[in-house]
């Protein structure tokens, strides 16, 4: 480079020196004179002009030329230190870790989700106020070659009672994925009933599901092993399909279960047969292209028995909405070849921030327990309103039969104007199980239960980021007649949950 400007300089003096030397001479000259010596001048111009045309063009290659060696020395640097002989992975957060090849041959999606409570029950011995881990859980879905999905996870929370630690298999499942239309899963998933156990559980409009749909009398168990067909055949319409076991999570169904009589051990031969149900719904705004709307209704079936397996207890019970006290409990009905039928309707109207919500499940019991028959039905369902203060869509978030995860307008951030979404939420459900009535254990000093119950779940919801959120519950159930659990007798459980959640 310095021997460039020194070329450039030389030449510029030389060029000024043989202009302006002439005309310092002109004025003695007389006009022919200077016009040949005009002519030469130009000529030698030229020349000059012809020159440094050249030395540019030198001058250009020298630097191109230096700019080669300084491009082969960072190549040879980056040499040094090694290379990738196979295909680069890519990385992204896209509502989980996410990498892939990005050829479409495999994508692994890493997820997880912890759900931190603080619970407080008023003015009960039943339950303890206490800190609660609701749900903690790691896992992943591993895609390869575009139609097909495995999907691992574990639950690492502990034992409601604090007794133990749980790692339990929550998800454990093959998706074959040839048709949209037509996807088949295979393994431990969740079946698909109702609208409410139906969203993920980061997702929920409150805390906890409804006394219509919570793990109890109807449902033994969120997640159960078979196979699924589901899909959506059409832009508005949804279904799923499925034959499981029937006997709940990380159980396998077993054909006999064993008693001890005097010492001798009695099998009795249960009829276990398996659970096939079945959900479909439609979105009728999408059907009818009504912009930022939701009008979904749908239906629910299935048919089993009460199976018995290596884990599932001998009856069916009912717990609150706040997970506090049991209020129902029917003792030995697996053993006793009892059949379970179950029927539920399901809408939910949203427009723009506001949404209503409602379900209505029927399930029937029948069978032989002690030498008498029974054919009984437990009937429940809720109501909800939810309004998003924020103004965000319920309709961003509905997709093939279901809502999901709300995106704030504007995130909540430190330092920035954002305060992410805002909701308010009022549910209404009732439990009713009268036809079982003559079926209670006997009261006695210790334990007294009851066949119906309603209750009222108000809330807040403060959505910070996709993936964040705070949300506070008040709950409060009433007992159709005054239940005894350990002592203590009242008519009504009332209960304030807080939860703490980040998913991805």
């Amino acid at each position: 480079m310095q021997t460039y400007k020194r070329r450039t300089i030389s030449l510029m003096v030389a060029g000024l020196f043989s202009t302006l030397a002439p005309n310092l001479m002109a004025a003695e000259q007389d006009p022919e004179t200077r016009i040949r010596q005009l002519e030469q001048m130009m000529q030698q111009m030229q020349q000059q002009r012809a020159e440094q045309d050249k030395q540019i063009e030198l001058l250009t290659k020298e630097l191109v030329g230096i700019e080669n060696q300084i491009s082969q020395s960072k190549i040879a640097k980056t040499e040094e230190k090694g290379k990738s002989e196979g295909s680069p992975v890519y990385a992204a957060f896209k509502d989980g870790l996410v990498f892939d090849d990005g050829s479409g041959n495999w994508k692994l999606q890493i997820n997880g989700r912890v759900q931190a409570d603080y619970r407080d029950y008023a003015d009960s011995d039943w339950r303890t106020d206490t800190f609660n881990i609701r749900r903690a859980r790691f896992g992943g879905t591993f895609t390869f070659l575009k139609d097909y999905a495995v999907r691992i996870e574990g639950e690492y929370a502990n034992a409601t009672d604090g007794s133990r630690g749980t790692t339990a298999l929550t998800y454990g499942y093959l998706d074959i994925n040839w048709w949209k239309q037509a996807r088949i899963r295979i393994g431990q998933f969740k079946p698909f009933f109702g609208l409410e156990r139906a969203y993920g559980t980061n997702f929920t409009d409150f805390t906890e599901l409804s006394l219509a749909t919570n793990n109890g009398a109807s449902f033994n168990s969120t997640y159960d092993r078979g196979v699924m067909v589901f899909g959506d055949p059409l832009p508005w319409l949804n279904y799923n399909a499925y034959v499981i076991n029937g006997s709940g999570q990380n159980n396998d169904e077993l054909n006999n279960s064993a008693t001890i009589t005097g010492g001798i051990a009695v099998i009795t031969k249960v009829d276990n047969t398996k659970d096939i149900g079945f959900r479909v719904n439609a979105n009728l705004a999408k059907l009818m292209n009504i912009e930022n709307a939701v009008i979904h209704v749908g239906g629910s079936y299935s048919d089993g028995s009460v199976a018995y397996s290596s884990a599932s207890a001998t009856g069916i019970s009912q717990a609150t909405e706040a997970n506090g006290v049991s209020f129902f409990n029917v003792a030995g009905l697996q053993n006793a070849d009892a059949d379970r039928r179950r029927q539920g309707f399901e809408t939910a109207l949203a427009y723009g921030p506001v949404k209503i919500q409602s379900e209505y499940i029927s399930t029937n019991y029948r069978g032989d327990r002690s030498g008498q028959r029974y054919d009984n039905d437990i009937n429940a369902w809720y109501v909800n309103v939810n309004w998003m203060l924020t103004g965000e869509a319920y309709a961003d978030s509905y997709k093939s039969g279901v809502f999901g995860r709300i995106k704030p307008k504007n995130n909540m951030a430190m330092g920035k104007s954002g305060w992410g979404a805002w909701e308010l939420g009022l549910r209404y459900s009732k439990f009713d199980a009268s036809d079982f009535e003559s079926m209670l254990p006997a009261a006695n000093a210790g334990t007294a239960y009851t066949p119906k119950a309603d209750a009222w779940t108000a809330g807040v919801k403060w959505i910070m980021t996709p993936n964040a959120r705070i949300m506070l519950n008040y709950i409060r159930t009433d007992f159709d007649t005054p239940i005894t659990v350990a002592g203590k007798t009242d008519d009504q459980e009332k209960a304030l949950i807080m939860r703490a959640q980040y998913d991805f």
